[in-house]
């Protein structure tokens, strides 16, 4: 896989990586994408979907946290991050058919191993797991590319309007959009 270094560098949580320990953050994006280029299409789909629901529920509480004028009713934000954070936890996606996505143990360790990187570096705030989070995550969107995480966000959009709406869909959209230029 060509990376396109220059244009990850321009991202605006990617830029402190690059000017910090440029080497050492290109190989771990690098050693994350050695890794995940091995998962199956069918799980990459899957994972996608999974990404596309955790950053439009991300954009919702910080639109909260904030307090922006778009932001969501205290209720409705529950509701997303419920959905959310029992489908990262159960590591099962409910659809509004009623079917759910679930995934195998090998791929359940993979998020449990995201969940815990998460953890490690926005609750506990170890900055070490901060620049190690947006190493997976930068390697995740570089595996997903453009068509897959449209397909995603369009599966977020066809479940879960009701919950996010239009405007933090496309939050969650423009949010990746920089990730996939490559």
């Amino acid at each position: 896989m060509n990376i396109n270094w220059d244009k990850l560098a321009q991202i605006e949580e990617l830029k402190s990586y690059f000017e910090k320990d440029e080497k050492h953050f290109k190989q771990q994006v690098t050693d994350y994408v050695e890794e995940w280029e091995k998962i199956s299409a069918e799980d990459l789909d899957k994972l996608a979907f999974l990404r596309a629901l955790e950053i439009t529920n991300g954009c919702t509480q910080w639109a909260y946290r904030r307090q922006d004028k778009e932001c969501l009713s205290l209720e409705q934000t529950r509701e997303c991050m419920q959905l959310s954070m029992s489908s990262i936890k159960n590591k099962k996606i409910p659809l509004a058919n009623g079917e759910f996505i679930t995934f195998s143990p090998q791929i359940e360790e993979l998020i449990d191993t995201g969940r815990d990187l998460y953890i490690e570096a926005f609750k506990r705030n170890l900055v070490r797991k901060t620049q190690e989070f947006y190493a997976l995550s930068t390697a995740q969107f570089l595996i997903y590319g453009k068509p897959r995480m449209d397909e995603a966000f369009t599966k977020i959009k066809d479940n879960y309007l009701q919950y996010f709406g239009e405007f933090y869909i496309n939050r969650g959209i423009n949010y990746v959009r920089p990730y996939l230029v490559q």
